[in-house]
């Protein structure tokens, strides 16, 4: 019996050890796994960083254009159009006062060979 007790033990003690090797190496793996979660999401990351660069670089020239666009806008010189419109309202006026000539001139002719 003292053979079965001390062979017992000796099962049960490379039982509990082989369980306790087997029970690292399982959060060991899962150690493992998260870290190689981890390095995906950091490279992930680096990849987001040299987009968000991109980004940051395009809307510099959007900037670069439309301050070009602003101060091509700011030089334009826009005509003064009162001048224009007096111009349009006195030849209006002539023309009207022709027509009314011509209309005086055409009714003070009753000669039928004038036509």
């Amino acid at each position: 019996m003292e053979w079965f007790k001390s062979k017992g033990g000796q099962v049960i003690a490379l039982v509990t050890i082989v369980s306790t090797l087997a029970g690292f190496g399982y959060a060991g793996a899962g150690y493992v796994n998260r870290l190689e979660n981890l390095e995906r999401k950091i490279g992930g990351i680096g990849e987001t960083e040299d987009a968000q660069q991109a980004i940051e670089e395009r809307f510099a020239g959007i900037e670069t254009s439309v301050e070009y666009l602003e101060k091509q806008v700011d030089n334009i010189k826009i005509p003064n159009v009162t001048d224009i419109k007096t111009d349009i309202a006195t030849v209006k006026a002539d023309i009207k006062s022709l027509e009314k000539s011509v209309t005086k001139l055409e009714e003070g002719s009753k000669n039928p060979l004038a036509n």
